[in-house]
């Protein structure tokens, strides 16, 4: 099982935070066969809560994609039973930006643990987009990067392949200029305003060996940014997925 805690302290009451997730496959683009229960012991505002849960959602959960296929069967739940005994937290409460923060770690904790064990999957994938015109300029691209084939393929093959990324930047329809455009690979730059540059191949080749793969994207034209999770796509998806009938 995905499942993480957290607690953090509000006027002298210790107040805490778990989630646990189900999935492995079928999820994207927002959400979709997957399962997240969240629970906290705070006494907190409904409405706010609801409020931060969707927005903490759309960008974690809503930001995954394990396969590019989708479903109907998806829930992301919170509860909260006000036991901590805490002042009720609002959104004009002292801790309401803590409680935030929270509750966002947990999110995006499952949503990597679920990325981590999509089907088949040998490696995560993390997209960042810094730069962008515009936030949703950001998580279109973000998005793109981590659920194309291409770019999930070069992952399993630990191939530094720049041409895949820009590929599927290009193909999100998000705005760029081609000669503005940085990428790093594990934190080494391999693109620099939009050119390739000379690189220890065999390093980069080395790190993309490891169990996390991490792609950052400076568009620079903006100060839109956001962060995609994904896995790599390896024979095992296929076999998996072969073998399977209803």
């Amino acid at each position: 099982p995905k499942e993480i805690a957290v607690s953090f302290e509000s006027a002298g009451h210790i107040i805490h935070i778990g989630g646990i997730a189900k999935g492995s496959g079928m999820i994207h683009p927002n959400m979709a066969t997957m399962l997240a229960f969240v629970t906290t012991d705070a006494n907190v505002d409904p409405d706010f809560l609801k409020t931060t849960l969707t927005e903490v959602a759309n960008k974690s959960f809503n930001m995954l994609s394990v396969d590019g296929d989708t479903s109907t069967n998806d829930s992301v739940l919170v509860l909260a039973n006000g036991l901590a005994g805490n002042t009720q937290i609002s959104s004009d409460s002292p801790d309401s930006s803590t409680f935030q923060e929270a509750l966002a770690e947990v999110c995006i904790y499952l949503t990597r643990e679920l990325a981590r064990d999509g089907e088949g999957a040998s490696r995560l994938i993390v997209v960042e987009v810094a730069g962008a015109a515009t936030q949703e300029d950001a998580q279109k691209a973000a998005r793109s990067v981590s659920s194309s084939n291409l770019v999930k393929a070069a992952v399993t093959g630990s191939d530094p392949n720049w041409g895949r990324v820009m590929m599927a930047l290009g193909k999100s329809r998000a705005q760029a200029d081609e000669t503005k455009i940085d990428l790093f690979v594990n934190g080494v730059c391999i693109m620099e305003s939009g050119t390739p540059i000379p690189f220890h191949k065999e390093a980069v080749v080395s790190l993309m060996r490891g169990p996390e793969v991490t792609f950052r994207l400076q568009l620079n034209l903006g100060s839109g940014e956001a962060t995609a999770w994904g896995c790599d796509l390896t024979e095992e998806y296929v076999i998996i997925n072969s073998a399977y009938t209803t």
